[in-house]
């Protein structure tokens, strides 16, 4: 089999594969702290893990028009997903509350490693089904967004997309540079998906760091 395929209409890339797994099983662990913070019982921190982990990519596929989508058809996903909130829940349980003592610009650090495997996967499938660049730079970065979206609701607070200016905008801009070092200089897509990868998680990185903020009109 060639490095990506179509299939029964399906994209098949071993390496967008990878990624999309890894930034399942990191925000998942990232959204079972974010329950573990919330004082959600054990179901509860299960299902936000599910849910944050692969809502993003489920709302992906079904803009590409691939059914079913890659997270309800590989058990690995939901696999890496209870994995991770059990981890979190065996540590909380060991450790006597890991959410007490993990500070939160510490979860917010590795939810930006989320933010950037989830851009860049969004990138590469629309790359793989050969998308014109405007597309592919807004799934990439309405799929990033719709992790933390979906996350933040189901917390019962304001999506932090709509008011944390530098979230959406790293992986607008990651998405954008992705783009362009394949579309104009050529890269290949792993390469421009490190790159890329790189670049959103050190902006948004920096933004928590420096506190960086868009103006706001109040």
């Amino acid at each position: 089999m060639k490095f990506t395929d179509h299939i029964d209409g399906r994209v098949r890339d071993r390496a967008l594969t990878a990624v999309d797994l890894a930034a399942t099983f990191v925000l998942a662990t990232e959204c079972a702290l974010t329950g573990v913070r919330a004082d959600f019982d054990l179901f509860g921190i299960l299902v936000l893990a599910f849910v944050g982990s692969v809502g993003g990519g489920v709302m992906r596929d079904l803009l590409l028009g691939e059914h079913p989508p890659a997270p309800l058809r590989d058990w690995r996903y939901a696999a890496l997903a209870v994995a991770a909130a059990t981890a979190v829940l065996a540590a909380s349980v060991t450790l006597g509350g890991v959410g007490t003592f993990t500070p939160p610009i510490a979860v917010d650090i590795f939810e930006a490693v989320g933010l950037a495997l989830a851009a860049v996967a969004g990138a590469r499938k629309s790359v793989d089904y050969r998308m014109n660049g405007s597309s592919i730079v807004v799934i990439a970065t309405v799929i990033a967004c719709g992790v933390g979206i979906l996350r933040d609701i189901l917390c019962a607070r304001v999506p932090r997309v709509l008011h944390e200016d530098f979230y959406a905008t790293a992986a607008l801009a990651g998405a954008t540079l992705m783009v362009l070092l394949i579309a104009r200089f050529r890269l290949r897509k792993d390469i421009a998906g490190a790159i890329a990868g790189v670049s959103i998680f050190a902006l948004r990185t920096a933004a928590l760091l420096g506190e960086w903020r868009l103006p706001h009109l109040r």
